[in-house]
């Protein structure tokens, strides 16, 4: 990556001084570069096209599928290595930062103090988009992974509660078992199994711990017993996907639950909106609650889209997009189909389904414990996410490995990645 940033801030000096000195008329078109291709995702981003287009500004799609953005990553800077870049891109996180670092970012700070974010958007969403004293993404959505999806037809053809604590998730799965259902699904994709860990994790070590091992990278926390704890539970739900577990997509995991294929589902609320973009209901055919031991804690990660320096000098259009995605129309309208919730404390609750409705008040409240999602990026960059994935895939394909040496093997991973951190989250 430093190689790159070199050239790229080369590259940001030389559009930099090709500005002119006027504002660009709104109007033209944008590109923006993003991932958002699976069903749901696709809707809600086809939900902004119309309020943008009500303010003059259009929306030009340029999708790329897979991975958790990782493709779209490697196309963003094969274009701004070639001089095109797009004037739009999904970034988030650490990777927000680390472009913002490089100049290649436009500064958003008229925006935010014609619309006032300080006032109206969450403090979190708010550090979450700052850098070095400038807002430099605009924020979409706030999403919850510690969400516990179940099958309500399932569950109530069975008897089943809805299973708010681990003893009530056992009873689910035994009963699911006995009638030869899977009782979670699961995937081998390593940010799929680092989604569960994490969740899982925090039911476990609690908030405090939770952001001494993700967030300050305390390197001897990670030999607490409650890592352990943790470790085995995960174990012990890949088991409940069947005898042979394989890699596949988190939709085809959501496809097996809407169709009677899994009993429950450990995953972000993405998954919420995509059973809900196949027609099925929150309210009939699934429910959510949040993990067991999550209780009154929201794991987040947040959807930015950051507006890029380029040649073609279109900050005046690029502002204007930043107002729509951030006013409370495009807000409900997107989060609605997203499965996530929007990212302002204005916004009327009782307009929101209960899952989201559940999701924003809790992010709201003042006593609960916010927490950035390692596997998405929130709070550790790329190569550490990868690496810590990588170790919990290593340990949960072979059998042999016990947990005390995959928590050696993560101490180790958080060694590698530096010095420890202070925590930035309000």
């Amino acid at each position: 990556m430093k190689a790159f940033a070199w050239f790229v801030v080369g590259l940001s000096l030389c559009w930099g001084a090709a500005r002119p000195g006027h504002a660009q008329s709104p109007g033209v078109p944008l590109d923006v570069l993003h991932w958002w291709t699976s069903a749901s995702e696709r809707r809600a981003a086809d939900q902004l096209g119309p309020h943008l287009a009500a303010a003059g500004v259009v929306w030009k799609d340029a999708a790329i599928p897979g991975g958790g953005g990782m493709a779209a990553v490697k196309v963003l800077k094969s274009r701004v290595l070639l001089g095109d870049p797009p004037d739009v891109a999904q970034l988030i996180g650490t990777t927000l930062t680390e472009w913002a670092d490089m100049g290649l970012v436009v500064p958003l700070n008229a925006v935010a103090q014609r619309q006032r974010w300080s006032q109206v958007l969450f403090p979190t969403v708010l550090e979450l988009v700052s850098y070095k004293g400038d807002l430099v993404a605009a924020p979409l959505g706030i999403h919850r992974n510690n969400t516990l999806l179940y099958n309500r037809r399932l569950f109530t053809r069975l008897g089943l509660a809805a299973p708010r604590s681990w003893g009530q998730f056992e009873v689910a799965a035994r009963k699911l078992q006995a009638q030869g259902i899977p009782p979670l699904a699961w995937s081998d994709e390593p940010w799929q199994m680092a989604t569960v860990f994490e969740t899982v994790l925090l039911g476990e070590a609690g908030p405090t711990l939770y952001r001494e091992l993700i967030v300050q990278r305390k390197r001897s926390a990670w030999m607490d017993p409650r890592v352990e704890r943790a470790l085995q539970r995960l174990r012990w739900l890949r088991t409940l996907s069947g005898d042979s577990p394989q890699e596949k997509t988190w939709t085809d995991g959501a496809r097996e639950l809407m169709n009677d294929g899994a009993g429950m589902m450990i995953m972000g609320d993405w998954a919420k909106g995509e059973l809900m973009a196949w027609g099925a209901s929150p309210t009939k055919d699934f429910g959510c609650v949040v993990v067991p031991g999550t209780e009154g804690m929201h794991l987040y990660s947040v959807d930015t889209l950051a507006m890029l320096v380029s040649a073609r000098q279109r900050e005046a259009t690029q502002e204007k997009m930043a107002e729509v995605l951030t006013g409370i129309p495009a807000q409900m309208a997107y989060n609605r189909i997203k499965g996530a919730v929007p990212v302002r404390r204005d916004i009327d609750p009782t307009a929101l389904d209960s899952c989201a409705r559940d999701s924003w008040e809790t992010f709201a409240a003042p006593r609960s414990a916010r927490v950035p999602s390692l596997a998405h990026r929130m709070a550790a960059d790329e190569t550490i996410k990868d690496a810590v994935a990588q170790t919990l895939w290593r340990f949960l394909t072979d059998a042999r490995m016990e947990p005390q040496e995959a928590q050696r093997r993560l101490a180790a991973v958080i060694r590698a990645s530096g010095a420890e951190r202070k925590d930035p989250t309000p």
